[in-house]
């Protein structure tokens, strides 16, 4: 499958929202609270968009996957366990693959090409990630492509921790 990626489109908005709520769908049948009800709200999506953070993995016409960049997470400064770098990262957040393409490598696509692309494009020498302990499909795909386990990062919004992963590019 050829995939493709660039910033995510306005007029993209309702098909994004549909593979965001398809996802946590997902997550709760596999027993993963990690997207709970009233995450992701459209006015979260859109600020992501127009911010020039959120991101969408294509097949042709079709929005594939998305998946959000930032230069930086303030819940990444504390981690009961270790960072491999000093803090040059780019975080991946809020992977999110629609259902027609699941198992087909997008969030492999995500974190193997895409997200290191535009991390060396702006100069970091890492990715970081973090996931619920109860996300089994993501803590495999991880550690497939080697990322490493650093520790326990809790979340400010609401207390509750994440396991997190960083990959040195």
């Amino acid at each position: 499958m050829k995939f493709s990626y660039a910033p995510s489109r306005i007029n993209q908005l309702e098909e994004i929202m549909k593979i965001y709520s398809s996802a946590q769908q997902f997550m709760e049948s596999l027993g993963n609270p990690q997207w709970g009800k009233g995450f992701l709200e459209e006015h979260d999506i859109r600020e992501g968009i127009l911010g020039g953070v959120l991101y969408s993995v294509n097949v042709g016409k079709e929005v594939a996957a998305v998946f959000s960049l930032l230069n930086f997470d303030e819940n990444y400064v504390e981690i009961d366990g270790k960072w491999l770098t000093e803090g040059n990262y780019l975080a991946v957040h809020r992977v999110a693959v629609a259902e027609k393409f699941r198992r087909t490598g997008a969030a492999m696509y995500v974190l193997m090409e895409a997200a290191p692309e535009i991390a060396k494009k702006r100069g970091r020498t890492s990715l970081r990630i973090d996931t619920h302990i109860k996300n089994g499909p993501m803590l495999a795909l991880l550690e497939k492509l080697q990322f490493s386990r650093c520790g326990t990062v809790t979340l400010l919004r609401d207390g509750s921790s994440r396991v997190a992963f960083e990959k040195i590019l």
